[in-house]
Parts: structure tokens; sequence; C-alpha cells
């Protein structure tokens, strides 16, 4: 850990890796062919102070850009429209709180 940073523990709520999401723009990551359409999983926290989502700024709802994504995330996509709207709302509200 930084000296910078102390003991503070921080939770960015990413991986930090590339997945296929089905909206990649074709540039080649790091790692060869097989990243060009992989983007780096973005931090989660700061949400709650972004009015634009996604890689490029292209959603402008965090229900938007939830169901923007597919490739890998297509499984998780399915369980969140399957969700009530009840758990859609706790959702949303989490992410409003990082």
């Amino acid at each position: 850990m930084p000296p910078a940073l102390g003991d503070k523990v921080i939770r960015p709520f990413s991986d930090f890796l590339l997945h296929d999401v089905g909206t990649g723009d074709g540039i080649v990551q790091n790692g060869g062919q097989s990243t060009r359409n992989k983007l780096r999983t973005a931090a989660l926290w700061g949400m709650r102070s972004r009015d634009r989502l996604m890689h490029a700024g292209a959603s402008l709802t965090r229900n938007d850009a939830i169901q923007r994504h597919a490739g890998e995330a297509t499984p998780v996509i399915n369980r969140y429209r399957n969700m009530s709207l009840n758990q859609k709302i706790q959702l949303i509200t989490f992410l409003n709180s990082l």
C-alpha cells in the first residue's frame, strides 16, 4: 500500500480487468488482438457525481447503462431484467451512494 494512503482501506467496486461487454470500440489493449473489443472495468466509486455513464458517456441513467452491456455481461443483465421493481430501485439507490 502506498505510504500516502496510510492505513486507509478503499473499495473502488471494480475488478479492473478487461471484459467484453458488447460496447468495445475495436481498439487493441495491452494483450494482443483478443483484447480489441474489451474494456477495462472502471471503478464505480464516485458514481453519484456522474451524469454521463458508460465508457464513452453514452448513457444518462443508471438503468440504461446497466442494460446497454452485452457480451460477457449478458447473464448478469438477464438477472437484472428479472429483478422486481423494488430490487432495481434498491440497486440504483446503492449505485447512487457510491
